[in-house]
């Protein structure tokens, strides 16, 4: 069997919340391939942490399809899921009230214009 990966962005219509017997999990589910009629078979993996709308995951696993009786369902087994980006709103949240030294700090968000004199610049 041959190992798919895909790089997909989380939205409101591709990712769900689900009841397990160890609790809710989160499930995603991405275009995989086109079948011969150009429709997309889309494959569905578990999350083991925290995701929300805008992040970008990168799945990579072996995709097993069970017949379901009047559906095929493609699941990806013991997918390897890393989190590529995730939205500065989210970053945000997380950052510390506090100032780092400076880092945090935006050098051109002044309301005034800095007041330069060329006599002064090195160039």
């Amino acid at each position: 069997m041959a190992i798919i990966t895909v790089t997909t962005q989380l939205t409101e219509k591709n990712m769900r919340t689900v009841n397990t017997q160890n609790g809710q999990k989160q499930v995603v589910s991405v275009p995989v391939i086109k079948d011969k009629d150009g429709n997309w078979i889309y494959a569905s993996a578990f999350i083991n942490f925290e995701v929300h709308e805008g992040d970008v995951l990168t799945i990579s696993g072996r995709i097993e399809q069970k017949d379901d009786g009047q559906y095929k369902n493609n699941n990806f087994i013991y997918p390897t899921v890393e989190r590529m980006y995730k939205p500065q709103q989210q970053q945000a949240k997380h950052q510390p009230s506090t100032p780092n030294f400076g880092r945090d700090s935006d050098p051109f968000s002044s309301d005034s214009p800095m007041d330069l004199n060329s006599d002064d610049l090195p160039f």
